[in-house]
């Protein structure tokens, strides 16, 4: 437990959260939960074929709708408490998403009941090792960013910088994309989505004496991970 740490990075569209998050799980042996990726995950299962909670769900996906809150919650508290029990560090990208996610939905781990995933990552890890980073970028910088960011089809990695032939600094990969949720419309109402959700849990989190810290996201990745790790006492 005293080695264990449960880590929150927050920020708006293209601030990088999976990228610090990977940085994290490489250097630090932490295991990054994407949750997104692991909904999307079961709600394409041949499972969710014969499960109707998973085709509700899918439903709400496809529809461009959030998942329920409960159903998220259990899930994510499920893994977490998986990972925990293996000794593992946990980071997450982006999640909890939504107030109810993160204080509010009731659900059982290890046999007791917690309310929220916060009270969760605090049962497994204790408070003092629970930590949010929340990246700082402009929406203008946000906007730009995202507009013109291609990730990788392979491995799904975005690609740094302005390369006229670049392949992909993981895998290799020659073949990129643009994401759907790249179109310059969308990011403005998810930039808004993110400072409807997002600020009220960090403004609780502080409240509630989670450690939150606030780190320039505008600057290349390799000195916003430094920054974290100095904020979170690695180095």
């Amino acid at each position: 437990m005293k080695n264990q740490r449960a880590v929150v990075i927050y920020g708006p569209p293209g601030s990088g959260k999976g990228t610090q998050a990977e940085l994290l799980a490489r250097k630090y042996g932490f295991i990054h939960f994407d949750t997104g990726r692991y909904i999307e995950g079961l709600i394409r299962s041949p499972q969710a074929d014969r499960d109707p909670v998973l085709q509700r769900e899918r439903a709400n996906y496809e529809a461009g709708r959030l998942c329920t809150p409960e159903w998220v919650f259990n899930v994510t508290a499920d893994e977490a408490a998986r990972v925990a029990d293996a000794g593992f560090s946990i980071v997450f990208s982006g999640s909890p998403r939504t107030m109810p996610e993160a204080f509010e939905s009731v659900g059982k781990v290890r046999g007791k009941r917690y309310r929220g995933l916060v009270a969760v990552l605090v049962a497994l890890y204790g408070k003092r090792n629970v930590s949010v980073v929340q990246l700082k970028v402009r929406p203008a910088s946000s906007l730009k960013r995202n507009s013109s960011r291609r990730v990788c089809v392979e491995c799904d990695l975005p690609v740094l910088g302005e390369v006229r032939h670049p392949r992909c600094g993981f895998c290799g990969s020659a073949k990129f994309r643009t994401r759907k949720d790249d179109d310059p419309k969308k990011i403005l109402v998810r930039l808004e989505v993110y400072k409807r959700q997002t600020f009220p849990i960090l403004a609780e989190l502080r409240k509630r004496g989670v450690s939150v810290h606030a780190v320039n996201g505008e600057v290349m990745p390799y000195l916003v991970s430094r920054k974290i790790n100095k904020k979170l006492g690695f180095l």
